[in-house]
């Protein structure tokens, strides 16, 4: 079922419906200079008692550490696998950041692969830096995301995917990032900025990033339906946007950028736009980048 509410341009295949809820906003918290600067921030911290920082560990124990798969199972919509990098200095005596990362549409059958894909790519980023990646697998015809109503959907397999991991090891719950490519990235701001119900949305993040990803891709349908969006969200949260010079989306991204901007996002603040020399895709350069804008923000009730 398609929300009929929406018109999508022609390079986004989902499965869709129509259902809000209004739930009160998180407030996003800037981290001192040095969590970022040292992954292993909480033995910093030790010494640093005048810089206070408020961590909520999800206080998860065990879990293997290196590429690791997991299944979740979601009540009526079965049982899916999920994949993981921990990396090796992780301890259960400290919390780390999560990032929960979206692959693009892969093509039938493809969407596990294009799982492994992310997650391989993301994971010399996440051991150098001290955070968890978590990628579930879309499972959409053709290696998509389902999106909601009805619930659950995929968005409830992410939603699961954050439950286990933070069962299974201990997550910072103040500090998971979003980041999407392609049809992931639409994803990510349809969840940042769109509320159907769904048991993942803003409130979940401290920040979130796009490669090759746009709003008029899933979350709006034109630049007035898009701009009206971004004006009502709950709260200016942070957001990275990457594209490449001769990506198709690039003057969407573009756009995108202007629209966050009009509506109080400052650039080299809380957005971040990268125009680089390529096409639809990404790399573990931009990935690192990503990392180093959007690591200082943390999200608190």
């Amino acid at each position: 079922m398609w929300r009929k509410r929406r018109v999508f341009p022609w390079f986004v295949m989902f499965a869709l419906g129509a259902n809000t809820t209004t739930a009160p906003a998180a407030t996003t918290a800037t981290l001192p200079p040095w969590v970022c600067a040292h992954p292993d921030a909480i033995f910093v911290n030790g010494f640093q008692t005048a810089a206070a920082v408020t961590r909520l560990p999800s206080n998860g124990s065990g879990g293997a550490t290196g590429s690791v798969s997991r299944s979740v199972s979601v009540p009526g919509y079965g049982t899916h696998t999920i994949h993981l990098r921990v990396p090796a200095s992780y301890t259960p005596t400290q919390p780390m950041p999560m990032v929960l990362a979206l692959h693009g549409q892969a093509g039938p059958g493809a969407a596990n692969n294009a799982a492994l894909s992310v997650r391989n790519t993301w994971s010399s980023i996440a051991d150098a830096n001290g955070f968890i990646v978590v990628v579930p697998v879309g499972t959409g015809a053709s290696g998509g995301w389902i999106a909601p109503p009805p619930n659950p959907s995929d968005y409830s397999v992410m939603a699961a995917a954050i439950s286990d991991v933070e069962a299974a090891y201990n997550i910072d719950q103040s500090r998971r990032i979003g980041w999407g490519f392609s049809a992931g990235g639409h994803v990510m701001h349809d969840i940042m900025l769109n509320d159907f119900g769904a048991p993942i949305s803003i409130d979940t993040f401290a920040a979130y990033s796009v490669s090759a990803g746009v709003l008029e891709g899933f979350a709006c349908s034109n630049p007035t339906t898009c701009n009206a969006l971004v004006a009502t969200a709950a709260r200016r949260i942070p957001l990275d946007i990457h594209v490449g010079n001769g990506d198709p989306l690039a003057t969407y991204a573009i756009s995108d950028r202007n629209i966050f901007q009009a509506n109080g996002w400052v650039v080299n603040t809380d957005l971040w736009f990268t125009l680089f020399v390529g096409g639809h895709n990404f790399a573990a350069s931009q990935l690192g980048e990503i990392w180093t804008h959007l690591c200082p923000f943390q999200v608190l009730p």
